[in-house]
């Protein structure tokens, strides 16, 4: 058994905090903000992989909807499959190899005459909708009810922990970019829209604009941006406007709701996703837009280190 502190509060550090405890470990959690105060707790979080980079991210995916496919079973974590269809114009090109990532058989092409205006290719496919806000507190529960604790604190530093435990789990984020200096980290700013609808629709997302609307209990959530290098976490009423517009066209209802709330959030992407040991230190951020995709096979990963 060894004594490990997870450094971060959202999906990345839940879900590896959660797996560590679980194989037997002394777990604590210290972050300067938890859930609903996260990153994690803004993003759309339903599975697709979506701007994440390396070799790996195919293998990660994999392993996270099979997680997810059992936490379905649960109804009060949160986490549901859901139908998604995903619209591609003829020549763009996608960021991620996601076909490779669905399990076998799972996705199913659109008939052309059943695609909108202005799309060339669609899919149809099954995947886990991940309500962030339940699914979070749920995991925080779980991880406290398995003998885990949390401690609100800021760290500046990683040698701050190094003196108390044998093991430090570094999943910060955008904040690794001063942490460990790595300055491959840089900032996707995305701006969603949270609007008054309760829609029996699937979910969408076309990758080239970008656009996605996602149905949740707590309102239909209309994105998005994808900002590269932008550091402030406000939102851009124009942006905002241009935003609805574009969902609108998939279903008229989002142009004349109303606004629940909006917010801007900054997904930590790097060039490549960092899930490696360095001596008594591993390293798991720089996932970009797909934190909750990969979360389960990265978690996995640091399993799999933290036993050397």
């Amino acid at each position: 058994m060894k004594k490990i502190i997870v450094l971060g509060c959202g999906i990345s550090g839940l879900s590896s905090a959660l797996l560590l405890i679980r194989e037997g470990h002394q777990v604590k959690i210290v972050s300067k903000e938890l859930p609903p105060n996260t990153t994690s707790n803004k993003a759309a979080a339903f599975w697709s992989p979506y701007y994440a980079e390396g070799e790996r991210v195919t293998q990660w995916a994999k392993e996270s909807y099979e997680e997810y496919e059992t936490l379905c079973m649960i109804e009060e974590s949160g986490v549901s499959m859901a139908k998604l269809h995903r619209f591609r114009k003829k020549g763009s090109v996608e960021s991620e190899d996601w076909e490779a990532a669905v399990p076998e058989g799972d996705y199913r092409a659109i008939p052309k005459e059943k695609l909108p205006a202005g799309y060339d290719e669609g899919f149809e496919l099954d995947v886990p909708l991940i309500e962030t806000q339940i699914f979070l507190p749920w995991l925080m529960d779980e991880f406290k009810d398995d003998g885990g604790k949390i401690e609100t604190r800021e760290i500046k530093s990683l040698d701050e922990l190094q003196n108390e435990c044998d093991l430090i789990i570094h999943c910060s984020g955008m904040n690794a970019r001063t942490l460990v200096n790595d300055q491959a980290m840089i900032p996707m700013k995305g701006q969603i829209v949270v609007m008054d609808l309760h829609l029996d629709i699937p979910i969408i997302l076309v990758e080239s604009d970008p656009t996605y609307i996602v149905q949740r209990k707590d309102g239909c959530i209309v994105g998005g941006t994808r900002e590269e290098n932008v550091f402030t976490e406000t939102t851009d009423e124009e942006t905002l406007n241009a935003i609805v517009d574009r969902a609108s066209k998939f279903f008229p209802e989002i142009k004349t709701a109303s606004r629940i709330t909006q917010w801007a959030g900054l997904r930590p992407y790097r060039n490549e996703v960092r899930v490696e040991r360095e001596e008594n230190i591993i390293h798991n951020y720089g996932h970009g837009g797909s934190g909750f995709t990969l979360a389960w096979g990265c978690a996995k990963e640091v399993l799999g280190l933290a036993s050397w």
